[in-house]
């Protein structure tokens, strides 16, 4: 994937976030001044609650209908307004840039998440990661494309899992990992990862269905995704409906871990259009919303 096709799809998939958005609403976040609910009180225009006066409160608060009718002084409380701290973490190991579908869809992605909390109003922290270790980005860095294809440290990484949970996740954050999951073992160490400090959590993993469901038969020459290394086989029906059956087992254990720790995880499929992909699952799913 060249660095002009990154940067393509990047500005793609920020262009959706005129659509959709990141699941902000509905929960009291904790943040510095900004746009959503928190979870204490503040000087909003959004009334939350009467309280008795207190020596030092504003004055300007008072509510002066209730004093003329009670002789009691009372506070009127409104809901404090904050901006929301965003954790995003993208995979970068091989394999999400093996099929130059899944590939775009994968940046497509990133590119949607950053925007997508920038127009909420908060300032996202990017993070890279994959078997090598993990490292902040910048906006500038995800838009040049020379983040693609050489690995956290300058080299591929090898047939092992990223090593999310080096990423410092900031307490009470939405926390975003885009990651195509196919790493077997480590599911409830990553979902709990991601789920722990009261944080809301999101989990978008580009697939293909030449992935789910590929066209395998007679002699083949197998390519490892990740490390290279080239497997000759023999595929016969049975061969495909075990890796089908095993395909479809390993996101049943990764959604089993997810839903025990309160984390969103939606599958979003590469080949077809960011919209229909994103309405397929992760929008019936509380993974994104739409503004309207």
């Amino acid at each position: 994937m060249d660095e002009e096709t990154v940067r393509g799809s990047v500005r793609a998939g920020a262009a959706w976030a005129e659509v959709f958005s990141l699941p902000l609403r509905g929960r009291a976040w904790r943040g510095v001044t900004g746009g959503h609910a928190g979870m204490g009180t503040g000087s909003s225009l959004d009334f939350q609650d009467h309280r008795e006066y207190q020596a030092g409160d504003d004055p300007r608060h008072i509510n002066w209908q209730a004093y003329a009718r009670t002789g009691q002084y009372t506070m009127k409380q409104y809901r404090e307004e904050v901006r929301p701290v965003v954790d995003i973490v993208m995979d970068v190991s091989p394999s999400m840039f093996f099929l130059e579908e899944k590939a775009e869809r994968s940046v497509e992605l990133l590119g949607f998440a950053v925007e997508a909390a920038r127009r909420a109003g908060t300032s996202p922290r990017v993070w890279l990661a994959d078997a090598e270790g993990v490292k902040v980005a910048g906006w500038e860095e995800l838009e040049s494309g020379r983040w693609v294809g050489g690995g956290v440290g300058g080299q591929v990484a090898m047939s092992k899992p990223p090593l999310v949970g080096r990423v410092a996740l900031r307490p009470q954050s939405l926390r975003v990992l885009i990651s195509d999951l196919l790493y077997p073992g480590v599911e409830r160490e990553v979902m709990g990862w991601l789920g722990a400090g009261q944080a809301r959590a999101v989990v978008l993993v580009p697939w293909t269905e030449s992935e789910a469901d590929p066209g395998w038969e007679g002699n083949m020459e197998l390519v490892d995704a990740e490390d290279g290394g080239v497997h000759p086989r023999r595929i016969e029906e049975a061969t495909l409906v075990q890796y089908r059956r095993a395909y479809a087992m390993h996101f049943e254990v990764w959604k089993e871990a997810a839903v025990r720790h309160g984390v969103m995880m939606s599958r979003v499929a590469a080949g077809r259009g960011f919209g229909e992909a994103m309405q397929q699952e992760a929008l019936r799913a509380g993974a994104v919303e739409t503004w309207d």
